[in-house]
């Protein structure tokens, strides 16, 4: 499945634990800033409530001293330049007239009766007190009370869910850095190739994940067990089976010497089979060989023209000449370009180009033949399978062709059509050069 398909995938553990985390940590905070917020208007309230009582206990002894209050009642007003003021107050005598105020109070007594103790009416948070002979009244606008309340309690959740997000933020990074050896055991996986001989599994980065590398590493220790079981049966049949179809084929072609020819064109028709049936068991015996390890040594490229001979197929092999020295096992890339030619004369090419370069570090063989080619569709499902080294798409010329370019660290990439061309098929061995395996 396309990994950018995201219908019926499976939940990310990263991304659930991400929103978990994150919602976790928002809905406290607004928890928390809302708890603080509440607790602030209450504070407040209870402040500015004790500053109406303080307030008024000053004015009471204040106004105590008859001979000023016479003074400041004379002008009603403290005589001071007017100025904003956040606390209102009046004094009133004991039949509740008014004797003095603050700058901004009413200029008539305020419609509050002369009890102590807390109350609001007129817009006014008032506190009332009473002196020995005049009662003091203490108020606050309800706006002001109200706009210091909104003001404190907006500061105190703003710094509240201000942390809340970074620590959110935090917690997502964390949560991130510890899903990386998630992803490792995925790259872990990815890196074990189809060839699990050799191999070690990586060691587990946390504990958690123990269990799933020791799966992993029993996983391929059968793997590896399956595979020698399965080479060691391909080649011990191959080994089984060359010696009698070699008989059977000289055979034939004695019996063809000797044929009328009717017999004659039938026999050669058997011949050809054998033959075929011959490089299949040179394919299975060079594909086990691969597995194993390549015997490189320095040769002529045209050395592996004597291959092809014989072939049903035209092939062009100039261009080998092209190329002094490559370096590999000569046998098995015998063997994978005498398949890719058979591969291309089974799937309708009347000719085949085989060519060969060194490009920096890297060395290559190529076939290019004039078949029909493969549609796109069918071209993606057997470059998927090359990767993976495995497939029932494949066929035996390039499973085997893959299995020499492994063996030799290199890689079996194909084409269709070729470049510059209208049809065909281009299938290119790859390999590092001067590579000792």
């Amino acid at each position: 499945m396309n990994r950018s398909d995201s219908a019926g995938r499976a939940p990310s553990i990263n991304l659930r634990l991400t929103r978990a985390a994150l919602v976790a940590v928002i809905v406290g905070a607004l928890l928390a800033a809302a708890a603080a917020a509440f607790a602030v208007r209450m504070q407040v309230r209870d402040l500015m409530a004790s500053s109406l009582e303080e307030t008024a206990q000053v004015l009471v002894v204040l106004a105590e001293d008859e001979h000023e209050l016479l003074e400041i009642a004379h002008g009603r007003v403290m005589p001071a330049a007017p100025h904003e003021e956040h606390l209102l107050w009046q004094v009133r005598s004991a039949d509740g007239q008014l004797l003095a105020r603050s700058h901004q109070a009413a200029d008539a007594p305020w419609p509050a009766p002369l009890v102590e103790g807390h109350t609001r009416i007129a817009g006014l948070a008032l506190y009332t007190l009473k002196g020995g002979h005049m009662w003091v009244q203490v108020a606050q606008p309800l706006v002001q009370l109200y706009a210091a309340q909104r003001k404190a309690a907006l500061q105190t959740a703003g710094v509240v869910l201000a942390c809340g997000v970074a620590a959110s933020l935090l917690v997502a990074l964390r949560v991130r850095r510890e899903l990386r050896p998630v992803l490792q055991l995925v790259r872990d996986v990815e890196a074990m190739g189809p060839d699990v001989r050799g191999t070690s599994t990586p060691r587990s980065p946390r504990r958690e994940l123990e269990p799933v590398y020791a799966a992993l590493e029993g996983l391929r220790q059968r793997l590896a067990e399956k595979l020698a079981a399965e080479q060691a049966f391909s080649a011990h049949a191959a080994h089984s089976l060359r010696t009698p179809l070699a008989g059977l084929t000289a055979q034939l072609e004695v019996a063809s010497a000797q044929a009328s020819p009717e017999a004659k064109r039938r026999i050669d028709l058997a011949i050809d089979a054998a033959r075929r049936l011959n490089g299949v068991i040179a394919a299975l015996l060079a594909m086990g060989r691969a597995a194993k390890s390549a015997a490189a040594r320095r040769f002529a490229p045209r050395e592996l023209a004597g291959v092809l001979t014989g072939r049903q197929i035209e092939i062009d092999a100039r261009a080998l000449d092209d190329v002094p020295v490559l370096e590999g096992d000569i046998d098995l890339l015998s063997a994978a370009l005498a398949n890719l030619v058979d591969n291309a004369s089974r799937h309708g090419a009347r000719m085949a180009r085989v060519s060969a370069a060194v490009e920096g570090d890297l060395q290559q063989l190529e076939v290019i033949d004039d078949g029909p080619g493969v549609p796109p569709a069918q071209l993606d499902r057997l470059r998927a399978a090359l990767a993976h080294g495995t497939g029932t798409e494949l066929g035996l010329g390039l499973a085997l062709a893959v299995a020499v370019a492994r063996g030799h660290g290199g890689a079996l990439t194909i084409e269709s059509p070729p470049r510059g061309a209208a049809h065909g098929f281009a299938a290119r061995l790859t390999w590092p050069a001067a590579q000792r395996v």
